[in-house]
């Protein structure tokens, strides 16, 4: 059949957002959709393909491009290494992880061409029912990755996640409640911590460090004459990683910060008798803190028992952070994402903004400005 089909080279152009290609066959110029959104990756898709294989195709002229038999495992894997960049390292890792542990054994019989959407929404109600929400999200991340890469790459012939019962699914478990410690017991463990834990206590509540950023600075970090000092490294399991100027989707480890006279004062004294050159928090064998367990089992847990607050998790001091500076008018969320790393206009802070960390202080506080208006007016009869 194909031997008696001549066809012109053809060409791809844009309208209206979608990819179309056009090539002319026996004589006669024909026009299809693709069916592909005007992006990056499918502009790259566009430089790779021949314009006249690509309409054929879409005739069903060349019955011989078969779908392949591509595995989930290889492919998945692939496709996670290839978009890697614009994750961190600790959550590459759980992807891979997540893909091997949850994704291929669920899908050990199939090849890509044989999911159906129907497969898909069973693997996701197992995630809801095993996992917590992020975690479920997570894993059907992963799914649309592989699956739209898939289709767009011409390795399967639909795009299950394009599918109106896909785009509508949510998962019946909710997000659990951003735990955050309230105002009184910040200042109860600000007041009651002493040593190198007050200053891992400070930096953490007042400039909401995450834990790993906190374990990971060093005195070469800071400048305490012009009082700032650089986040440009974090320690997580057991890693010790450098930030680089990349910016991870809605996180930026590198930055610097300016600290509270306080604090300052704090870090001049404890500078007096550090028990490292390099590293400012250590263990007793003078090594940094490898493990953020070993700072929650064996300080934190231990000194919050002994002085009666409730613990919540370490990094619980960052969100409480954000709570309280979400509560002022006079400060701007870019200048909130500023300090803790968050990209500007990301909306992942306010996911850790917790009103209740005020002890219902700002209520009473508008009863009081409520109760003055009031009372003017009532005074004036």
């Amino acid at each position: 059949m194909n031997e008696s089909i001549n066809c012109s080279d053809g060409s791809f152009y844009e309208r209206g957002g979608r990819i179309y290609v056009q090539a002319t066959v026996n004589g006669r110029t024909i026009k299809k959709s693709t069916g592909r959104k005007v992006n990056s990756i499918n502009k790259t898709w566009m430089k790779k393909q021949n314009p006249s294989d690509v309409l054929l195709n879409l005739l069903g002229v060349e019955k011989e491009k078969k779908l392949q038999d591509v595995s989930i495992e290889n492919y998945g894997l692939k496709i996670i290494n290839a978009t890697s960049g614009g994750r961190g390292i600790e959550t590459q890792k759980d992807f891979v992880r997540i893909l091997e542990k949850t994704i291929v054994p669920f899908f050990k019989l199939y090849k890509l061409k044989d999911v159906k959407v129907i497969d898909i929404l069973e693997l996701l109600k197992r995630a809801d029912n095993k996992f917590c929400n992020d975690r479920a999200k997570r894993v059907r991340s992963i799914l649309n990755l592989i699956f739209t890469s898939a289709f767009e790459e011409g390795l399967i012939d639909k795009n299950l996640f394009s599918m109106q019962i896909l785009k509508n699914h949510k998962f019946k478990r909710k997000p659990r409640k951003t735990k955050a410690y309230n105002v009184s017991e910040m200042k109860i463990i600000l007041d009651n911590s002493s040593g190198w834990l007050k200053l891992f206590f400070e930096l953490s509540f007042k400039y909401g460090l995450r834990t790993g950023e906190t374990m990971g600075l060093k005195w070469t970090d800071f400048d305490l004459e012009k009082g700032y000092f650089r986040i440009q490294r974090s320690i997580s399991k057991g890693v010790i990683t450098e930030s680089s100027k990349i910016i991870h989707e809605n996180k930026n480890h590198l930055r610097d910060i300016y600290l509270f006279p306080e604090t300052l004062e704090l870090l001049k004294k404890y500078s007096n008798f550090k028990p490292n050159d390099e590293w400012l928090f250590v263990t007793k064998t003078g090594e940094p803190f490898m493990q953020c367990d070993t700072i929650r089992n064996y300080h934190v847990k231990p000194f919050l028992k002994k002085i009666g607050v409730e613990y919540k998790t370490v990094y619980a001091t960052r969100r409480t952070y954000v709570s309280i500076m979400r509560q002022s008018e006079k400060i701007q969320l870019e200048d909130i994402q500023e300090v803790v790393g968050h990209q500007k206009g990301s909306n992942i802070t306010d996911k850790h903004y917790n009103i209740d960390v005020l002890e219902n202080s700002h209520k009473v506080k508008k009863a009081e400005e409520k109760a003055r208006i009031f009372n003017d007016i009532l005074s004036m009869a």
